[in-house]
């Protein structure tokens, strides 16, 4: 008998998904380890490949689907073999985003507004995107029918083929857009807002003078093995030792209990055209700064093409989030439950100081921001802990005891 797939238990916590776009169609023949179709869980996007080899017989949902997990997907056998349909119960969508196509093509309002750059990413696939390039056409002038609103390849075949076009209704005060919140940012929503709503949280600001730090990341990038550790990595390396200096920080608020961890599970928080997700680094203090560097580095690049395993995105007792490379000079991150604890990383900025014989001069500065939950960590221990970050950052290859990368 052919072999169904079905949607995947990508989280312990996971209990629906949304089909995003299916890579192959009825018909096409796949192997082992073949992209069939991308999912939307609260946590991240992720690409399901296939665990069989044959042809594509059928699909039993479509794009923009939000099915039970282990619902039946599709099905690979031999062409021509039999299948056994679903129950009506089994592949229910929870939310199925029904397309409601006029009889005739619409124009696009005078006032349509024109999306570019991140704004036209964030609403449409990568293959979408490309079909539009090739044709020379605006992406965004598509009717979206994907997942969440996601403007995918067929929208823009059907917007090429019939002219039809997604209009913006005009109002008194100019042109809008509705974007309906995908499942990820509903989590994240909810997350962030439940938060702030249970801790005490409050954000201590130091800062330290970065000429070392630069130094040595001027060392690494002189040397082929090296050049890839950025500040970044190195912000990381230190957060790591630090904290066992301080276990009151790298610890969870339970209940009535703190849990204070004697390793470092550092999650670090990563940008996606998606949303947010937080990897985390296992055992970090275990790690040289060149693991932690490549470490990261692997992290990074499978949340961004959705191959990031679910386990990985749990489990950290401590959180780094980096703005710096934006430029934000301070900041107030938000602490991820059950963590009592989460750094700010700041951009480096010129700052004047006074020397001994009364002159004046700049120096690199670099500014750390400190989110911690004060019914688990009181002010100064805080402050202590963030004050010991920014010396051994300051002093970094000490911290390194003379130890290359």
């Amino acid at each position: 008998m052919a072999n169904q797939v079905q949607l995947p238990q990508m989280g312990l916590s996971e209990e629906s998904a949304v089909i995003g776009e299916f890579y192959v169609s009825v018909g096409d023949a796949v192997q082992v380890g073949t992209r069939l179709f991308s999912i939307e869980t609260g946590k991240s996007v992720f690409d399901v490949e296939s665990e069989f080899e044959g042809e594509v017989l059928v699909f039993f949902c479509e794009e923009g689907d939000e099915l039970p997990i282990q619902a039946p997907v599709m099905v690979i056998g031999e062409a021509g073999e039999t299948y056994e349909a679903p129950k009506a119960e089994e592949n229910k969508p929870q939310a199925a985003k029904e397309e409601k196509a006029d009889s005739a093509p619409k124009p696009l309002a005078a006032t349509e507004p024109v999306f570019t750059g991140a704004a036209q990413d964030a609403l449409s696939s990568p293959r979408a995107r490309t079909l539009a390039d090739k044709a020379g056409v605006n992406v965004s002038q598509a009717r979206p029918t994907g997942a969440e609103g996601l403007i995918i390849e067929r929208d823009v075949k059907r917007m090429l083929d019939t002219g039809e076009m997604a209009a913006v209704p005009a109002t008194a005060d100019g042109a809008y857009q509705d974007i309906p919140l995908t499942m990820m940012r509903k989590t994240i929503a909810k997350a962030m807002h439940q938060s702030i709503q249970s801790m005490a949280q409050l954000t201590h600001t130091a800062s330290f003078d970065a000429t070392q730090l630069l130094a040595y990341r001027a060392q690494c990038k002189a040397q082929p093995d090296t050049k890839g550790i950025t500040l970044g990595d190195m912000v990381l390396f230190a957060v790591s030792r630090t904290l066992l200096q301080f276990p009151e920080m790298n610890a969870h608020l339970l209940d009535d209990t703190i849990r204070r961890f004697q390793g470092v599970n550092l999650a670090v928080a990563v940008d996606i055209p998606a949303g947010l997700v937080v990897p985390v680094i296992r055992n970090a203090d275990k790690l040289s700064l060149l693991e932690i560097s490549n470490e990261m580095k692997r992290l990074a690049a499978a949340c961004q093409d959705g191959s990031i395993a679910p386990e990985l995105l749990t489990g950290g007792s401590f959180t780094v989030s980096n703005l710096g490379n934006l430029g934000i000079e301070s900041f107030t991150p938000i602490i991820n439950p059950p963590q009592v604890g989460i750094l700010g990383v700041d951009t480096i900025t010129l700052r004047p100081r006074r020397a001994d014989n009364g002159t004046v001069g700049f120096y690199d500065c670099m500014t750390l921001s400190l989110t911690y939950d004060h019914r688990a960590v009181d002010g100064a221990p805080a402050s202590r802990f963030l004050q010991a970050l920014c010396q051994n950052l300051a002093t970094f290859q000490s911290l390194l005891g003379g130890k290359n990368a």
